[in-house]
């Protein structure tokens, strides 16, 4: 990894943390107030969506009537407009025609021819364009037609055009004639519809709606704040970490084994004051040499009870376990000792 990689994911990890601890310093109103103004952006941004798809999607109508001297439907539909490019594509703006044959020609041979020209002047004679769309190499004119109609019958022709503006004619063509029938009682009626807004709108609809979805993400992640807030106290980011490291410590055990406990045996201890509070004498016990006492054997403790003289001529028995028996005995002539009676 380069130097300038390894500056960039620094540079990166560095926001990463001062976001994080933004985040953490932020105190339970102020997440409250960060989920209201998410929630207000998730309708927000939704009903922006909802407004643009119904833009996209609401048609441009028109309509026209049969005229009879030129014996056919005209109509100069305005520009349409959009981002589409030259020829068939995705972005080309639907305009669909429904012509209602109220009094088509009774003649057999007899079809409904629809065209769309792209031309700004519709009053100037079309009759060249319309040949060039029957032959449907240019996408700028386009040509459809329907045969064997029906009285009162309504029929939909679906055209895909591009930006520009537009002429549409509708009218009956004689096959046998070779030419458009003029018979004197023919009728029909056209309505029209275009949506030039569907891509814009479309798009729009769903970039709108994408951040609605973010919105939604967010006020989700304020909410889940908020939850934890209130169900475990508004607790700071110090306690948090102090809470975190005494946790690390817990789950890592002890770090050696136990310290070893006293080597010796027992100490021994007797009475502090013996009886009517008399004292022992206190025994000078000899300084040893820590060598001598390491090499010198200990001598087995005791194991018949032993009498202690104190002052007044009394004597105190000394058990073997170290501790002394609560009665004062004196000494017999013959050397024994005997429970003083007093």
């Amino acid at each position: 990894m380069t130097e300038e990689g390894a500056v960039a994911i620094s540079e990166k990890t560095t926001t990463d943390a001062d976001q994080e601890e933004i985040e953490e310093t932020l105190t339970l109103d102020q997440r409250k107030e960060e989920l209201k103004k998410s929630r207000w952006n998730v309708f927000l941004w939704l009903g922006i969506a909802v407004l643009m798809f119904t833009f996209a999607l609401f048609p441009m109508p028109f309509s026209a009537d049969y005229d009879d001297f030129t014996h056919s439907v005209e109509k100069d539909i305005g520009f349409v407009w959009g981002p589409s490019l030259p020829g068939d594509d995705f972005f080309d703006a639907p305009l669909h025609l429904e012509v209602l044959t109220s009094t088509p020609p009774t003649h057999s041979e007899i079809r409904l021819d629809a065209y769309v020209i792209k031309q700004t002047n519709c009053q100037q004679n079309l009759g060249v364009f319309t040949e060039e769309a029957k032959l449907g190499t240019n996408h700028a004119y386009q040509y459809q037609s329907i045969d064997s109609l029906i009285e009162d019958e309504e029929y939909t022709f679906k055209f895909s055009v591009d930006p520009g503006q537009y002429c549409v004619i509708v009218q009956y063509f004689n096959e046998t004639s070779g030419e458009v029938d003029k018979t004197s009682n023919n009728d029909m009626s056209v309505k029209g519809k275009m949506w030039p807004n569907q891509v814009f709108g479309g798009i729009l609809g769903i970039i709108c709606l994408s951040l609605s979805a973010f919105a939604f993400i967010g006020a989700q992640k304020h909410g889940a704040h908020v939850k934890n807030i209130l169900e475990n106290g508004d607790e700071s980011t110090e306690d948090k970490v102090l809470a975190s490291l005494t946790g690390a410590r817990v789950a890592a055990g002890p770090t050696g084994p136990p310290s070893p406990g006293p080597t010796g045996g027992p100490p021994e201890t007797g009475p502090s004051n013996p009886p009517q509070a008399i004292e022992a004498p206190v025994e000078q016990v000899p300084t040893v040499p820590v060598e001598e006492v390491a090499q010198a054997e200990p001598e087995p403790a005791s194991s018949e009870a032993i009498f202690e003289p104190a002052e007044g001529g009394y004597f105190f028995k000394k058990l073997p376990d170290g501790s002394y028996e609560q009665t004062v005995y004196v000494q017999n002539a013959d050397g024994s000792y005997a429970p003083h009676e007093g």
